[in-house]
């Protein structure tokens, strides 16, 4: 079973050591069936516009280099300190249906509180 997760690194060049661990042949390509999606250092707060286009508040963007992996089997356990969780699913996913749906239910068990329940109680008008 095909499993997504994202990680952040500190750096671009700790991220690409930990994917050219997962094994490279002699030409650098991959050797291994997982694929990887380099985000680099992503806006944590997006800018705000006003409405003729012009800026008001500059994008804050992440010390951290970001990558997601849609692991082709279980999720290589060496990646868990980079590993990180956000509500619900972040600036990019990929992967099938049930990918996106073990990643949320995982990260649902572990942050509850990206996912509030919402009270249905009241009749609609």
């Amino acid at each position: 079973m095909k499993k997504f997760r994202k990680y952040e690194f500190g750096s671009k060049s700790a991220a690409s050591a930990k994917i050219n661990a997962l094994g490279t042949d002699d030409e650098g390509e991959a050797t291994h069936d997982h694929a990887i999606v380099r985000l680099g250092n992503i806006a944590t707060t997006p800018a705000t516009y006003d409405s003729d286009g012009n800026v008001l508040s500059e994008a804050v963007i992440s010390d951290n280099y970001h990558v997601d992996v849609f692991w082709d089997g279980e999720p290589d356990e060496s990646w868990d300190a980079q590993m990180v969780w956000c509500k619900p699913m972040g600036v990019h996913h990929f992967g099938s249906a049930s990918a996106a749906q073990e990643w949320s239910a995982v990260c649902k068990a572990l942050h509850p509180e990206y996912f509030p329940e919402t009270n249905n109680t009241e009749e609609p008008q």
